[in-house]
């Protein structure tokens, strides 16, 4: 289980797959932070000549610079963003059929209209829409 904090003081927990928690367990033991208290920030700012974490919880540009320097270094397009992994999930989850209704409460989006927002599926451009094209 992942716990998130959230807007407003709220929190929730969700499940994570397996092989996702295989990795969250070997992060906690690489990082030493599989014993700290509950309150501890699990992605933590690094110091870098220090090498160790700093306790500090990274936040927004932290995760953003991180991902566009992991971008760059496998050659990747840097236009993509920490957000382009939420709307690939949601668009994935409701392309497979899970109800709209789940991959709402799974986003934490308290309404529909922000998951439908997110569902990019109707920006695809699809093979049958293409070949009804007249010539």
């Amino acid at each position: 289980m992942l716990h998130f904090g959230e807007k407003g003081g709220k929190s929730r927990e969700i499940p994570v797959r397996a092989d996702l928690q295989e990795y969250i367990d070997a992060y906690l033991d690489a990082a030493g932070v599989r014993n700290v208290p509950k309150d501890t920030p699990l992605f933590q700012r690094a110091m870098k000549k220090q090498r160790r974490l700093s306790g500090k919880a990274m936040n927004g540009d932290d995760i953003y610079r991180m991902m566009k320097r992991r971008l760059g270094d496998f050659g990747m397009p840097l236009l993509y963003s920490p957000h382009s992994f939420r709307v690939t999930t949601i668009t994935d989850l409701l392309d497979q059929n899970v109800p709209r209704e789940d991959v709402q409460n799974l986003a934490g989006h308290a309404d529909a209209r922000t998951t439908s927002l997110y569902d990019r599926r109707k920006h695809k451009v699809r093979r049958n829409i293409v070949e009804r094209i007249s010539v």
